[in-house]
């Protein structure tokens, strides 16, 4: 154990006088960069100077500032039954929060001052509108925690807009965060028809809510859930937008992250969640199938259709395996 924690500060060390040789903190900034681009779900290359988030970071590195991370993530599972498993945290939730621990130690190797993640659960936000019964948001969030607390991330905490208004009913936070950063319907209309990025992000969430929908809602016509999920989709980036401005308020000085694809010059910076899944997939709307030496994120459906077999890692989290 001893011999490990030298080598780390040899590592660390090495980094340092790294950075220093490459020009002080601009040498650390670009081996965070670095670091991010391994983890990052842009597909294009980009130099540093082109990401506004880390030009942020050179500002905290420049005065030896902790970085603290904010992604707004982990609602809760997929009601469809098509996607997901169950209504708990699987072992989808545990490499992805692995992952994100991963990262930060990353950045700790380099930077001393270090890195820390908050999660901002937003299930809460949308329960209504995605047909996800409040009770159940409550105990995918405890077992977030609990994964955190287990495997001991202890660069990762969780944040609900619970923390925020204690002993207010979800409706109620749910009224509080609409009158207070909500936009009217018609902007956030208006957007989607101007610009093609939000178009993108919309048309992907009707897309997620008519696949849960169709499954949920066995009597309706396709037509009938198409409308309504439009509806749903509409509603539901509204309250995105009004999640994000509170989280803006609350963390002024936090580094944004999402779990969205965002161009480099975006001022939020799309990360993958499970490393060795090749596509762009959530765990709270996937299970997660091992093959061979590998982990996929792919729906329930899919998995079954390869023949996976559903399996448990540690008597607890569920995954399929080919």
């Amino acid at each position: 154990m001893v011999k490990i924690y030298i080598i780390e500060f040899i590592n660390i060390q090495i980094a340092l006088i790294t950075a220093s040789q490459q020009g002080g903190h601009m040498g650390v900034v670009e081996m965070i960069g670095e670091i991010l681009r391994e983890y990052s779900l842009q597909k294009q290359t980009f130099r540093a100077s082109e990401v506004p988030l880390l030009r942020r970071i050179e500002e905290k590195v420049a005065v030896s500032e902790e970085l603290l991370f904010i992604l707004p993530a982990f609602p809760a599972k997929s009601p469809s039954g098509e996607k997901t498993s169950g209504a708990l945290p699987d072992l989808g939730e545990v490499l992805a929060l692995k992952n994100l621990q991963n990262l930060c130690d990353r950045i700790g190797e380099v930077y001393p001052p270090g890195a820390r993640l908050l999660i901002c659960s937003d299930g809460r936000a949308f329960s209504d509108v995605v047909n996800v019964a409040d009770p159940v948001i409550d105990r995918y969030n405890d077992g977030i925690k609990e994964i955190i607390q287990e495997f001991e991330l202890s660069a990762l905490s969780v944040f609900t807009m619970d923390d925020l208004y204690p002993g207010k009913t979800p409706e109620e936070l749910r009224e509080i965060l609409l009158l207070t950063y909500g936009k009217e319907l018609s902007e956030v209309k208006a957007r989607i028809v101007s610009e093609p990025g939000y178009r993108t992000l919309f048309n992907g969430l009707h897309r997620f809510l008519f696949e849960d929908a169709v499954t949920l809602s066995p009597d309706c016509s396709r037509t009938q859930v198409q409308k309504q999920s439009k509806d749903n989709a509409y509603e539901l980036l509204r309250r995105s937008e009004a999640w994000s401005e509170l989280l803006g308020t609350h963390f002024m000085g936090a580094l944004r992250l999402s779990i969205h694809p965002h161009d480099p010059a975006h001022e939020k910076f799309g990360i993958k969640l499970v490393a060795s899944s090749s596509k762009w997939a959530t765990p709270w709307h996937n299970v997660v199938v091992k093959i061979r030496d590998r982990f996929e994120l792919m729906h329930k459906s899919e998995a079954l259709a390869l023949n996976a077999v559903l399996k448990l890692e540690k008597e607890r989290y569920a995954y399929f395996e080919v």
